[in-house]
């Protein structure tokens, strides 16, 4: 991958329920002032607020291409990233635990979910046949397909760590962008209380091909390094 210009912007691109929360703190640390957030304001529905490029800084959110502000609409030009992957399945399990626990009473109490709609998900089974596909690519840099994923990780991110190694990979992240090591803590977790069928786990997979072979390319990838 390639090596960090501190003199360039940087995006961190914070994709959901891949520890970014946790993040976020080490990097407001890492850049101070030149740190900015880029996330969309839904209580309020504002898009993020777009910040002058300038050296050294960091922006740091999700950045949602299908929702109008992924990294080519607010900054084409920027052209070295940072983030972190999980397995596709398990952002999708930690998405509907987070709902359940977490979101479905604020969505009812604003008034933007009615108890039993089609979002209104009774149990595990029913949001992953609701919800059978994975958001993972949604929140890179250019339209990703079979044929040109390596390429774009390869020349366009310093670093992509691994949520399942968070402390060692925080670790090597440091290191690459030549920061100070820092502890991690795991914040915004949700109790698990349920299984999801062994069957429905494996069509999940199936449905979600190309989510699987970007992270399986950057966790071999991960692994290697770490040799």
């Amino acid at each position: 991958m390639i090596h960090y210009d501190r003199n360039k912007p940087l995006i961190f691109i914070h994709i959901p329920k891949c520890g970014g929360t946790s993040l976020v703190n080490i990097f407001r640390d890492w850049f101070e002032n030149r740190c900015y957030r880029h996330y969309y304001r839904k209580h309020e529905g504002l898009m993020p607020e777009k910040y002058p490029l300038k050296e050294g800084i960091c922006i740091y959110g999700h950045f949602n291409r299908k929702r109008g502000f992924g990294v080519e609409d607010y900054y084409p030009e920027v052209d070295q990233f940072v983030t972190f992957l999980r397995d596709p399945l398990e952002m999708a399990k930690s998405n509907y635990f987070y709902w359940k626990k977490i979101l479905r009473s604020l969505k009812i109490e604003l008034g933007t979910l009615k108890e039993g709609d089609h979002f209104d998900f009774r149990d595990i089974q029913d949001f992953f046949s609701k919800r059978p596909r994975s958001h993972l690519l949604n929140f890179l840099p250019q339209d990703i397909n079979e044929k040109n994923f390596k390429e774009i990780l390869e020349q366009k991110f310093i670093y992509i760590g691994i949520t399942e190694d968070l402390e060692n990979s925080v670790n090597r992240m440091a290191q690459c962008l030549d920061c100070p090591q820092a502890a991690i803590s795991h914040l915004n977790k949700s109790q698990r209380d349920e299984e999801l069928p062994l069957e429905m786990e494996e069509k999940f997979k199936a449905e979600n091909k190309l989510e699987y072979l970007v992270y399986n390319y950057v966790k071999l990838r991960y692994n290697s390094d770490a040799k």
